[in-house]
């Protein structure tokens, strides 16, 4: 099994999980787990997509997932989704974060696994870049 392909199976764990899974490894083979760790891609991570790519994927996400995904989330991150979407979508998710029912974790997370994939989908069709966790991207 290649470092990809574990770092594409923690991706789609939650945070906590792939952390604790990471920490262990790094206890054992540190050289390993950073590897792993710079092929990784998580939910949180989507906010430091640069404003057009971040477009590009809220264009092929429906307003019910992304209010989903955002559950729980922190508000930093729900600021930097809300403000790449049009004033109405930006209302709609502050009113489904604010007044809709508590959910299970699992939706939320299987919300975010979709999100993710479409983003990685998008990424090999060349339409976006996925930040990697262990390179910074330098802009023009």
């Amino acid at each position: 099994m290649s470092h990809a392909h574990v770092a594409g199976i923690l991706s789609r764990l939650d945070r906590r999980t792939a952390d604790r899974l990471l920490g262990f490894l790094e206890s054992r083979e540190s050289e390993l787990a950073q590897t792993i760790r710079e092929g990784m891609v998580l939910f949180e991570d989507l906010a430091t997509l640069d404003r057009r790519d971040l477009e590009t994927l809220l264009h092929e996400v429906t307003d019910e997932s992304l209010a989903m995904a955002l559950r729980g989330a922190d508000a930093a991150l729900v600021e930097r989704f809300r403000g790449s979407v049009s004033r109405s979508q930006a209302e709609v998710l502050r009113e489904a974060l604010a007044f809709d029912p508590p959910v299970p974790r699992a939706r939320v997370e299987r919300a975010r696994r979709e999100i993710l994939e479409t983003a990685r989908l998008l990424q090999t069709r060349g339409r976006l870049m996925l930040p990697s966790r262990g390179e910074p991207m330098i802009g023009q």
